[in-house]
Formats: structure tokens, sequence, C-alpha cells
């Protein structure tokens, strides 16, 4: 009758293994896992790509400089000379050049050290956005997985109610057949009248009936549980 179910019991170990197992197989749950890792590969990739953007950022304008060539004037009657990227290069190391780097590169700096550009803020506030989406899912789901452990821990109980009702209907109808034969044979011997004999029949009947309601609810029971636990009895 268990099927796929580890267990049937109100104990604490069944109930947690049967918790673990509705959780592991719920379809909701997964999606939601699902959604949780896209999001979060989506934040890295942009702390990581804003990061990288910064730090390229700060030596943005130093190397537009050093890329760009500029005449450099000569004596009278000369043509300008040209100054390039290798001219700028080798000059680096003088104080003229080490002054012309930190004019290039010390704003952005500055403006790194203090939160970055609008640009940079900007996407820092983007990720920020996505962390506390991603903070309000995981919150859903933790809410989600205790509401499915509530819906386990009742849906087992109320089973363990119903087998209960149905071991005593089962017990009581046994003895009610067994008692039923010896009705049935004083009858014969003339013990008792047919009134009273079918109503004893009719008697023996109902209690039948009640321990096959009992079974059926208990079968009802066990079906909830199954699809509980198993994926597929969400709502």
């Amino acid at each position: 009758m268990l099927g796929d179910l580890t267990c049937l019991e109100a104990t604490d170990e069944c109930i947690k293994q049967l918790q673990g197992k509705a959780i592991e197989t719920s379809v909701t749950l997964r999606a939601i896992d699902q959604r949780i890792e896209a999001i979060t590969q989506k934040v890295e990739e942009a702390k990581k790509n804003n990061q990288a953007t910064v730090k390229l950022g700060v030596f943005e304008p130093l190397v537009q400089s050093f890329l760009k060539v500029e005449d450099v004037p000569t004596t009278a009657g000369q043509p300008p000379r040209k100054r390039g990227f290798l001219d700028k290069l080798l000059g680096v190391l003088s104080v003229s050049g080490i002054n012309d780097v930190l004019s290039l590169i010390g704003v952005p700096l500055f403006r790194n050290a203090t939160g970055g550009d609008a640009a940079a803020q900007s996407r820092s506030i983007a990720i920020g956005d996505l962390q506390v989406k991603l903070a309000e899912i995981e919150n859903k789901r933790g809410d989600l997985a205790a509401k499915i452990r509530e819906q386990v821990i009742i849906s087992v109980l109320d089973f363990d109610v119903v087998r209960r009702d149905f071991q005593i209907s089962q017990e009581i109808a046994k003895r009610s057949v067994t008692k039923m034969k010896l009705i049935e044979v004083g009858y014969r011997f003339g013990e008792s009248d047919t009134e009273s004999y079918l109503n004893q029949l009719n008697a023996l009947d109902a209690k039948k009936a009640e321990t096959f309601r009992t079974w059926a609810r208990m079968r009802s029971q066990m079906a909830r549980i199954k699809l509980l636990v198993l994926g597929a009895g969400e709502e």
C-alpha cells in the first residue's frame, strides 16, 4: 500500500523523511530553485562586469591620450614633429611624464574611490535591485517549503487517526462476526426468533459497512499523502 513512500507513521523520523521527500519532489520548489540560480548567475556576472568596467575606466583617459598622435612645435621654419605612442611611453619616467599620467588617471581614481561615475553607480543600483529580488524569491521559497512541511504533518496525523479508526472498526467487526456465528447456531436450534436473528444480521452488516467506510477513508488519505510527498499534489 505504501508504494514509493518510505514510511507512513506519526513519528518524528518518518515525518522528517516524508517532508524531505515532498520538498525534493516539489515541482514548484524546483522551478523557484532554477529561478534563484539564474538570478544568482546574473548578479555574479554583473558584479564582475561592473568591476572590470570600473577598473578599465580608470585607465581609459590615459590610453586615449597615449594613442593620440600630437603635433609638437619645432624651431621656426620647421614642420611640427609628430609625437606618438612610443614617444609618450618613453617619456613616462620623466617628471613631466609622471605628472601627465597622474593628471589623466587622478579624476577617475577619485571617482572610483567614491563609488564610480554615474554609469557605474547606475549599474550598482541595478545589481542591488537584482539582489533584492533574489532575497524576495528566497523568502517565498522558504515560506512555501514551510507550508509543504506543515501539510505533510497534518496529512500524516490525519491518516494516523483514520488508520486507528479503521483498526478499531475492523476489530469490532471481527468480534461481531464471531458473535453472529454463535447466534446463528442458536437460531438453528430455536433459541431465538427470526426477527431477532434478522436484526442481528442487519447490525453485523452495519458494522461491516462502517469498517469499509473507514478503510476507504484511510486509502483516500494515503492517496493524498502520496500526491503531496511525491510531488503531484501541490495546490
